[in-house]
């Protein structure tokens, strides 16, 4: 609804502002009837982003021991 507000403002134009909040509420329906949990995890998604940050990977060594 922020985002069908901030394009009204922006573009000057009604239309524009209720077609951006349909579409997004539409999305957001979708979403979750494809996934229930799809909005929680991108709502949590900043909070954990220390969990997700590739530049934090630690890589895992791998020895292979010879065969006989």
């Amino acid at each position: 609804m922020c985002l069908g507000a901030g394009t009204f403002n922006l573009l000057a134009s009604l239309l524009g502002g209720v077609l951006m909040s349909l579409f997004f509420y539409f999305v957001a329906r979708w979403a979750t009837t494809t996934d229930p949990q799809i909005l929680r995890l991108l709502l949590r998604a900043a909070k954990l982003r220390n969990q997700y940050d590739p530049m934090k990977l630690s890589f895992v060594s791998v020895t292979r021991s010879p065969s006989c």
